[in-house]
């Protein structure tokens, strides 16, 4: 399993984030699974282009926001990414997170291998077969505040 991350990649985030807060928010149903809050982002915003210049030989196959209130109801906690792509690079977006926000990333028996704390403007990369979770089951926040996280799935070209 490959593991990076990077720190400070977006160049203005407050205004990256206020951008996004102006934006609608919607529900996707995947057949009986319900994506809650999504707001899909063209494949060349800021974060886009960051990661394409990165991982040069891959393009950006999903690229969208989600934002995650205390108790919002997920359709998975302990999941691979590999249908959606090869390469998995989630953006955190909050300011004030929890201190155990982040991700996890397990082994192929949902033993931790790895725990990533989330911090603001902070970007992890991995491959997408890999099982991960959020750190945090239900979530946090409400309004501005619930987690944000920016999603992009690459393929290789």
């Amino acid at each position: 399993m490959n593991l990076i991350t990077f720190d400070d990649v977006i160049k203005d985030p407050k205004t990256y984030v206020f951008d996004i807060h102006t934006h609608e928010f919607q529900d996707l149903a995947d057949g009986s699974d319900i994506f809650r809050n999504i707001q899909s982002r063209d494949n060349y915003d800021e974060f886009a282009r960051y990661v394409t210049e990165l991982f040069n030989g891959y393009k950006v196959n999903v690229n969208f926001i989600r934002k995650s209130p205390l108790n919002q109801v997920e359709p998975n906690f302990i999941h691979t990414d590999e249908m959606m792509g090869d390469i998995t690079c989630i953006l955190y977006l909050n300011e004030d997170a929890p201190e155990n926000d982040g991700t996890t990333i397990y082994d192929d028996n949902n033993n931790p291998l790895v725990t990533i704390q989330s911090k603001f403007n902070r970007m992890i990369a991995f491959d997408s077969d890999a099982p991960h979770s959020r750190n945090i089951l239900e979530n946090f926040g409400e309004g501005e505040s619930a987690r944000l996280v920016q999603i992009i799935f690459l393929k290789q070209l």
